[in-house]
């Protein structure tokens, strides 16, 4: 009976059309893809492409699997490719921007919003990642607009709002910023994001004690959340609480080995323990992620500095001062002739 099934299945595939079959390997690499199977996804995609070369969303979901088993830059060469054939092709544009974004090159990120807003000009997410890709690179006030457009075509979302307030926070406007977190959490009284935001801005006033309050708020919401424990693992290294400092912050890195705030926060551990080679290793780390952290050039100054590179430390102040770290610009005249 087994022999007959397989002659039948054998059959039924050989009088599939070219069409067919472009559609069959594709939904079946959508189905790998779906779960986390991303190579063999990759490999369903490449039959369907065997078939009709120029299937864009096969080259599209691709690039999806590439980035998703971090080879971002692979994804790119799949999303311009999906781009070249159909330009108005609104997920592959999406999906490059996130891609630009990962790798830090946050230029051709919003060049591809901007692509975006051209195709669908009233979506307020469009705008509200704008925002966020805008925050990443310190143009806080061009932030602020879009956030603020995003707020008007869609009223009300307590994620608009805690990100105006965290550019305020950077911007040191505090009394600003808590105003719009309480405004967030009265949309949403058990918003995680909100209170450790809060907890940021306390730990910024001194307030050590409150600002560990939030946070665990925070955590009571989503318990382990690397993010929040991250956060947590900072509070106790202002608190000189060491041991659970590194704790916490182990922890994150664990869940989430991709967060270069975590190795940011680990470095400064080093440094605060005298290990300022390890340091050096892990600030240089942080940088490669490509993300948006702050004083983080100021930190690996720092560890340069008490590592005896006078010279390195005033490289890493000076990109800090690019950035418009203002620690690093103080060490920069200190320091730096």
């Amino acid at each position: 009976m087994k022999k007959y099934i397989f002659i039948l299945f054998a059959i039924c595939f050989s009088c599939e059309s070219s069409e067919e079959r472009t559609e069959r390997f594709f939904q079946m690499g959508n189905r790998a893809l779906n779960d986390g199977d991303y190579e063999q996804a990759i490999e369903l995609y490449n039959q369907s492409l065997k078939e009709t070369p120029d299937f864009a969303p096969a080259i599209n979901n691709r690039g999806v699997a590439r980035i998703e088993s971090d080879h971002p830059y692979e994804a790119i060469l799949d999303y311009n490719q999906a781009i070249q054939i159909n330009p108005n092709y609104l997920d592959a544009l999406f999906n490059r921007a996130y891609a630009y974004e990962e790798i830090g090159q946050y230029q051709n990120a919003l060049s591809d919003v901007e692509t975006i807003q051209t195709l669908t000009s009233d979506s307020a997410f469009v705008y509200f990642y704008q925002g966020l890709v805008q925050t990443k690179m310190r143009k806080y006030d061009e932030a602020l607009e879009s956030f603020a457009t995003a707020d008007s075509l869609n009223p009300l979302n307590p994620e608009t709002l805690i990100n105006i307030a965290t550019i305020f926070y950077f911007k040191e406007a505090y009394d600003t910023a808590v105003s719009l977190v309480n405004r967030a959490l009265e949309l949403n009284t058990e918003d995680a994001n909100a209170f450790s935001l809060l907890s940021l801005i306390e730990l910024e006033k001194g307030n050590y004690e409150s600002a560990l309050a939030e946070v665990n708020r925070a955590m009571d919401v989503v318990p382990g959340e690397p993010y929040f424990l991250n956060n947590r693992g900072y509070i106790f290294l202002q608190m000189d609480s060491l041991s659970a400092a590194i704790e916490d912050i182990n922890r994150s890195i664990v869940l989430n080995p991709k967060n270069g705030w975590a190795y940011r926060n680990k470095g400064i551990y080093m440094l605060k323990t005298g290990k300022y080679q390890e340091a050096v290793s892990l600030f240089e780390r942080a940088v490669k992620t490509g993300e948006f952290i702050d004083e983080l050039y100021y930190y690996l100054g720092q560890a340069y500095k008490e590592a005896g590179d006078g010279d390195k430390a005033c490289e890493a102040w000076q990109k800090g001062k690019e950035l418009n770290e203002s620690a690093s610009q103080a060490m920069l005249n200190q320091n730096c002739g």
